[in-house]
């Protein structure tokens, strides 16, 4: 935190003197004395919406003065001299109160031994909170050893996964599946342990990266309140849980992968027990805010397209109920904590939910869509398949050169038609012949989804020209609202096809 210290000397002073003067300064300026030793007194400027409040440090000795003016709240440097002035505002207004405000020593004096009493009260009590802060948070003995054991796990796996070939930075669908990514045509058809393993496969660095972030921010504060037993119980239950959610919310089957259910799992157990008084009220109320609105920011970034909400939901929840169980067990005698009972009922529960899920909807899996999908990962290719990736990737470069007048932003809108007639029309034109072309490839049944959604998207993207054109002709209003509607459109066609 930046600060500034400036000494002053006022000769033939003593300490308990410049104390007083110092004390009767803060009040002078408006600036509120908070704490107060035999030689240091500590107080704070006013804050506003606009500035923050500062804290100054008042040191006294005979004859010396020393100021310590510092900002608190996280600022990185100094940049508009705040420090500097607030030392210099004391000092103008100390000079000035010694020379003029003698009789009030008495009073200053008063005030300040009465400052010292509540400065011991207080410390006293921060103490005693500290303590039973550090007893809560290390109720298990203070291990971390799960959560990193968890994170090394993760990272193994995603090592193993890059050598063998895996996308460092976009794993495909088939790539995760096949290291055990939850699908439901296989989860549910025999391949039970993929509610599991999905757990510790990531869909690229910077997935795993932000996974393993978030649970050790969580994990080096809970895992030491639970203990190993129960915090690994947690972490897997709730990981079999979102994998669960994740079924049943989709219809149409995606591959499933990552932490986040089982770390939101996590979470949900911390935000359970933070509901409770088993966390001091001052600890409790800042963690509150901070997990809080971690929970809150990732589920609605997660409702965009690519995310897994549903895993999130289903490990928050789950880890809610888990969370509530534990309290009763950890506000027990610490023998009683060791039992880890609770720990096994909800193993042995997380078990049979699984187990009889599994067998409710077994049956709606064909057999032949299981082997299908099992060729699949395999290696078995349809006819087409390399001759579909070939074409793919000659749409997009004719969508690439189609749509490069739209990132001219300083031309007119006539001018941005012409380009776009020009560059655009006859671009589009061919890539509709090549759909019509892919359309009649053997490919995968998700291949040939995506052809009719490309076949959508290029019918989208010449309407967006035409509307262009109209509105270089003359500007009407109805003509950016069905702009807008079309480019919609053709964002959430684009997030289609990039799924599929």
């Amino acid at each position: 935190m930046p600060s500034q210290t400036q000494n002053f000397s006022f000769p033939a002073n003593k300490s308990s003197e410049l104390m007083n003067v110092a004390y009767g300064t803060f009040l002078q300026l408006g600036w509120a004395p908070k704490y107060a030793g035999v030689t240091k007194l500590v107080g704070y400027t006013p804050g506003s919406w606009k500035n923050y409040k500062q804290e100054i440090l008042i040191e006294t000795a005979n004859e010396t003065l020393t100021v310590t003016s510092t900002m608190i709240h996280g600022e990185g440097f100094d940049m508009l001299g705040k420090n500097k002035k607030h030392i210099q505002e004391f000092i103008t207004a100390f000079e000035k109160i010694k020379e003029s405000a003698q009789e009030e020593n008495t009073v200053w004096q008063k005030a300040i031994d009465q400052l010292k009493q509540q400065t011991i009260v207080a410390a006293t009590e921060e103490a005693k909170q500290a303590q039973e802060i550090d007893k809560v948070m290390n109720l298990s003995g203070g291990s971390k050893t799960i959560t990193y054991g968890i994170i090394g796990i993760n990272v193994i796996v995603f090592i193993l996964m890059v050598i063998s070939g895996v996308n460092f930075f976009a794993p495909s669908g088939i790539e995760i599946m096949q290291w055990g990514a939850n699908y439901k045509p296989l989860t549910v058809t025999g391949d039970w342990w993929r509610l599991i393993t999905c757990v510790f496969v990531h869909i690229g660095i910077i997935h795993i990266a932000f996974n393993m972030y978030a649970l050790y921010m969580v994990g080096i504060y809970l895992e030491p309140m639970l203990g190993k037993i129960k915090y690994a119980v947690a972490y897997l239950s709730t990981g079999v849980f979102a994998s669960m959610a994740s079924i049943i919310w989709h219809e149409a089957p995606v591959p499933s992968a990552g932490a986040s259910g089982a770390i939101f799992g996590i979470y949900g157990v911390f935000l359970a027990l933070l509901f409770t008084n088993l966390i001091p009220k001052p600890m409790r109320r800042s963690l509150l805010q901070s997990i809080g609105i971690f929970v809150v920011y990732n589920l609605v970034y997660g409702m965009k397209s690519g995310v897994d909400n549903a895993a999130h939901a289903g490990g928050l929840l789950s880890g809610l109920v888990i969370g509530f169980v534990y309290y009763f067990t950890l506000k027990k005698e610490e023998a009683e904590n060791k039992k880890n009972t609770v720990a096994i009922i909800i193993a042995v529960v997380t078990i049979a939910a699984a187990w009889y899920y599994l067998d409710s909807v077994k049956t709606t899996i064909s057999s032949k869509e299981r082997e299908k999908t099992l060729s699949f990962l395999k290696g078995v290719k349809f006819k087409d398949g390399e001759k579909f990736i070939e074409k793919y990737n000659e749409f997009i470069e004719m969508q690439n050169r189609a749509i490069a007048p739209l990132g001219d932003t300083t031309i007119s809108n006539v001018e941005m038609a012409k380009k776009l007639n020009e560059a655009g029309v006859g671009e589009w034109n061919k890539a509709k012949e090549l759909v019509n072309v892919m359309k009649n490839y053997d490919v995968s049944e998700s291949d040939k989804k995506k052809i009719m959604v490309m076949e959508e998207y290029v019918q989208d993207r010449k309407e967006e020209i035409a509307i262009i054109n109209r509105i270089a002709a003359e500007e009407k209003q109805e003509d950016y609202q069905q702009l807008s509607a079309i480019r919609e459109k053709i964002s959430k066609l684009v997030g289609k096809m990039n799924e599929l």
